[in-house]
């Protein structure tokens, strides 16, 4: 907590600085000043907590200086130190407010200052929650479109600003999502004076922050120097500053989106909207991020409009299909993908493409007989954080449909009914009698029907689609072998390890580190 020492007499100074082991007790003399004038000039410049001030001083003496800094709602406590004589001025600088007590200046000792100083925190930090609700509220009311409010007055701030979005992580949806300002926040428990702990240490000074919804956090920032050229750098490392915090503090996953505005307040909406394109558009960079909205390839309004009549060309993939192309499959496929991220980020495009390709997989199931399937859900694979992960799941279940063509149409009902189990429980350890259980047919004719319609055991199908969905695991994600293990069904790495290689070759860190595309 920043301290600033008003006395025109350098002695009284050094006595007071003596007193206390300051850092001990968690104040900082941040600066001292012989007169009004200048202790009001470096209060504006350092933004203090706590001034201790003589009454009697020559330019501008204490009761003006009191007066000054209150009439400018710095939020300052005061303490006021004079001699005996001095009470009557005392007595006026508590009635103007803010004063937090009065002392005696030769009966000051070090428990009694200590005393004082622990009083005025408690008053300046009672003071400052409620700032901190009136300052969200008024900046909400300024970010989204209501004039400006005295937030700005009451901080002091000016440009340059930076803006601040922290999202939660979330898994994509193939159904756009519609925030509600109304909501309030539950997955995310920010500490804004954790925020503020961080910004005083940098050099940007927080405003203010409020939840925008339930997933998102807003908080705004001034640059301190207003004389220096625009420090993008310090506010990255004050983001990732934040960022760390979260992480260890709260055990969540999320991004932080941010801009920079350096004309005035009038902007900072444009800046907000700007935020919040970018975290929507975060399957197109993944998770636990952490980038200036600035510098990203969004589309703008008027290119966005121009694009709304767009249709997605699967041509080329329909004649892979019908030829069972592998790999022209794969090519098409990455290439729609692409034409999605460059040279801008398309994301009612990829919205399209994936409910086009979509219904392309589902006309196919629906020729055989086969149930419907949604690729993205959760039951398919691993959640799914980047766009490449979409595409990775397309391209693998759009190979799978064709080369398992031929087989796929002889498949009855009942069998039908015994795979989607697996499917559905394949994570488990699961047998063919479980199966048996659930679908109603007996064990002795499942293992018939196995043979029959797929031409191979019931063991070797369950197994084919743990190591498949391995494969989905392996490219896609990071997770310890331990967890790849254990999420398909296996209890043992050893065992898992030599069924895979059994399946497929090659070891499972040999597939994760390139083996599945030679």
């Amino acid at each position: 907590m920043k301290v600033i020492l008003v006395d025109d007499e350098r002695i009284a100074l050094e006595h007071v600085k003596s007193l206390l082991p300051w850092d001990e007790h968690g104040y900082e003399i941040a600066a001292t000043a012989t007169n009004g004038r200048s202790a009001l000039r470096l209060c504006e410049e350092i933004r203090p907590q706590i001034m201790i001030v003589d009454i009697r001083m020559p330019v501008m003496d204490g009761l003006e200086l009191i007066r000054a800094v209150s009439g400018r709602k710095l939020g300052v406590k005061f303490i006021v130190m004079s001699a005996y004589e001095d009470f009557e001025y005392a007595r006026q600088a508590i009635s103007i407010g803010n004063v937090s007590s009065y002392l005696i200046k030769h009966e000051v000792d070090r428990n009694k200052l200590l005393h004082e100083l622990n009083k005025a925190k408690e008053a300046w930090e009672t003071d400052e929650k409620q700032r901190r609700v009136q300052r969200s509220e008024q900046l909400m009311d300024l970010l989204t479109g209501t004039e400006l409010t005295s937030v700005f007055l009451e901080s002091g701030a000016k440009p340059p600003f930076a803006m601040l979005l922290i999202q939660g992580d979330s898994p994509f949806s193939d159904i756009p999502s519609v925030s509600g300002r109304t909501e309030t926040i539950q997955s995310l428990k920010w500490a804004s004076s954790e925020i503020h702990l961080y910004a005083d240490q940098s050099s940007w000074q927080l405003i203010g922050e409020f939840p925008l919804n339930r997933n998102q956090f807003i908080a705004l920032f001034s640059q301190k120097n207003k004389s220096a050229a625009l420090m993008r750098e310090s506010f990255r490392e004050l983001t990732l500053t934040i960022h760390s915090h979260i992480k260890r503090q709260y055990g969540r996953s999320c991004s932080l989106y941010f801009a920079f505005q350096s004309h005035d307040s009038s902007s900072l909406p444009n800046s907000l909207r700007l935020v919040e394109a970018a975290a929507r558009h975060a399957v197109f960079c993944g998770k636990n991020m952490m980038l200036c909205a600035d510098e990203l390839p969004l589309l703008t309004p008027d290119k966005a409009g121009s694009m709304a009549t767009r249709s997605i060309r699967l041509e080329k993939l329909i004649e892979a299909m019908n030829q069972k192309d592998a790999g022209t499959i794969e090519s098409a496929i990455k290439d729609q993908f692409h034409s999605l991220c460059y040279p801008q980020w398309d994301l009612p495009g990829l919205y399209e493409t994936v409910h086009a390709l979509t219904g392309l997989i589902n006309k196919r199931l629906a020729a055989k007989g086969l149930p419907e399937i949604n690729p993205l859900d959760e039951d398919a694979g691993e959640p799914i954080y980047h766009i490449d992960q979409i595409m990775n799941r397309f391209i693998l279940i759009i190979q799978r449909l064709c080369a398992n063509n031929d087989e796929q149409d002889q498949i009855s009902g009942k069998m039908l009914r015994a795979l989607r189990y697996i499917q559905e429980h394949y994570h488990k350890d699961i047998n063919i009698e479980d199966v048996s259980r659930s679908t109603g047919i007996s064990a002795s004719y499942l293992h018939q029907l196995f043979k029959r319609e797929l031409a191979r055991t019931f063991l070797d199908y369950l197994t084919e689609h743990r190591i498949n969905q391995a494969k989905l695991i392996l490219s896609q994600e990071d997770a310890k072998m331990t967890e790849v293990c254990a999420r398909v069904g296996y209890r043992s790495p050893q065992h898992f390890s030599q069924v895979f290689k059994k399946t497929t070759g090659i070891l499972p860190h040999q597939y994760r580190h390139g083996g599945y595309s030679s």
